[in-house]
C-alpha cells in the first residue's frame, strides 16, 4: 500500500531541501503548534514516499523518506538562518524517481472528477482549513497524485550524477541538476528530549504515532503486522471534524478501519452522546469515501477514565451502525506515570494489561 507525505515548501526554501535532501515542519511564530507538528511527522517512516509541494506552483517527487525517526533541530540550528523559517522537525529524504514538473494545485484538486470518492480529499480539506506543513495521503489519493506527476513529465525522469544536485529553477518553475555536492549535517537528536509527555491530548496522539508499527509496542491497540496505513487528524467531513488517529488494517483479504478517538478527560455520562455522534459522522464519512464491500470499522475511545454509564453507548453505537461495517467499540484508560504511559481495557476489575515505557 503506498504511504505518501505532502511538504510544504516556499521558493526560498525549496532549493535546500532538494541540495540537502531533507524535509521539515515549521509552526512559523505559534509556539502553542509544536506538539501538532510532532505528531504529524512521527507519522512518517523509512520507505514512505514524499511529495513536495511548493507554495503556488504545484506538487513535485517523488521522494522518499530516508531516516528512521524524524529528528529535532533547534530553532536556531542547522539550515535556519538559510531557510528564512524555523523547521523544527525534520527527515531525511532520498530521490527515486524525480521528475522536473509539477501538477498544479488546480489539476490536483479543484479539478473534480465525476465521482465523490475519487476526489483527493485530504488535500481538499488541507486547502480548506489552512496549511499543514506536513500532510497524509490516502493510499487511493497518493497513487492518483503521483500518477498525475508522472503523466505530466511523460514518465521521464531527471538524475543527478556524481558531482551534481538537484535543486529549483524558479524562472522556469522547475526541478533541474546543477554542478556541486553538499552534506546534511544537522541534528540527530530525538524530538521527544524537548518536551514533556502525557500531559495532553495531543501529546499522546504524537506518541501513539510514534510508537505504531514500531516493536509490537501497542498490538493490543493496532497490530503492528497487519497495519497497512495511518495517519492523524484525519479530515471526516467539510465540517472540518478530524480523527484523531485512524488505521487502516488488512484483513483477510479486506480491510479494517481502526478510529482511534483520544480525550485527555475523564467521560462523564453527560458528555457520552456527544462523543457517540462525533464518532457515528466519522463511521458515516468512512462508509461514503472510503470502505469497499466487506471492509469492517472498529472504534476505540481512548480516554484518562470513563463514568459506568458511557458503555452504554459505545454498544448503542454498535449496534445502530453494523449496516455500514461497524463491529465494535472499545473503551480503553490511559495515564502517564513517570516517564510511563499506562493503557488499560476499562472495565470494573482496574489490573494493568500492560505499560509503555516512553522512553
Amino acid at each position: 500500500m503506498c504511504r505518501c507525505h505532502v511538504f510544504v515548501v516556499n521558493e526560498r526554501t525549496f532549493p535546500y531541501h532538494l541540495k540537502y535532501l531533507f524535509a521539515g515542519t515549521t509552526a512559523g511564530k505559534d509556539k502553542n503548534k509544536d506538539l501538532s507538528l510532532l505528531a504529524d511527522i512521527c507519522r512518517v517512516r523509512r520507505g514512505d514516499k514524499v511529495v513536495f509541494y511548493l507554495e503556488k506552483v504545484g506538487f513535485f517527487g517523488i521522494f522518499e523518506v530516508d531516516s528512521d525517526y524524524p529528528i529535532y533541530e533547534p530553532p536556531t540550528g542547522y539550515l535556519q538562518e538559510e531557510l528564512g523559517v524555523p523547521l523544527i522537525y525534520r527527515v531525511r529524504v532520498r530521490p527515486t524517481q524525480v521528475f522536473a514538473q509539477p501538477i498544479s494545485e488546480w489539476e490536483a484538486i479543484d479539478r473534480l472528477p465525476e465521482k465523490s470518492r475519487e476526489i483527493r480529499w485530504s488535500l481538499l480539506y488541507r486547502k480548506l482549513t489552512g496549511k499543514r506543513g506536513c500532510s497524509y495521503l490516502f493510499p487511493n489519493e497518493s497513487a492518483s497524485l503521483i500518477e498525475l506527476i508522472r503523466e505530466r513529465n511523460n514518465n521521464e525522469t531527471i538524475n543527478a550524477e556524481s558531482q551534481e544536485c538537484y535543486t529549483y529553477d524558479s524562472t522556469k518553475r522547475l526541478i533541474t541538476v546543477e554542478s556541486g555536492q553538499y552534506q546534511y549535517e544537522g541534528s540527530s537528536d530525538s524530538p521527544f528530549n524537548h518536551i514533556t509527555l502525557g500531559e495532553s491530548e495531543v501529546g499522546l496522539q504524537a506518541w501513539i504515532c510514534w510508537n505504531l508499527g514500531r516493536k509490537q509496542i501497542l498490538d493490543q491497540i493496532v497490530p503492528s503486522e497487519s497495519l497497512l496505513w495511518f495517519a492523524n487528524e484525519v479530515y471526516a467531513g467539510s465540517g472540518m471534524q478530524k480523527m484523531d488517529i485512524l488505521a487502516i488494517l488488512a484483513n483477510n483479504g479486506t480491510r479494517e478501519f481502526r478510529v482511534l478517538e483520544l480525550k485527555n478527560k475523564l467521560v462523564k455520562e453527560s458528555d457520552a452522546q456527544m462523543l457517540r455522534d462525533q464518532t457515528q459522522r466519522y463511521v458515516w464519512w468512512l462508509d461514503s469515501y472510503q470502505r469497499n464491500p466487506g471492509d469492517i470499522v472498529k472504534v476505540l475511545w481512548i480516554a484518562r477514565g470513563f463514568e459506568p454509564g458511557v458503555k452504554k453507548f459505545a454498544e448503542e453505537l454498535e449496534r445502530t451502525e453494523q449496516d455500514k461495517g461497524l463491529t465494535e467499540v472499545e473503551l480503553w484508560e490511559w495515564k502517564p506515570n513517570k516517564g510511563t504511559i499506562t493503557l488499560t481495557p476499562y472495565s470494573s476489575d482496574s489490573n494493568t494489561l500492560f505499560k509503555i515505557n516512553t522512553e
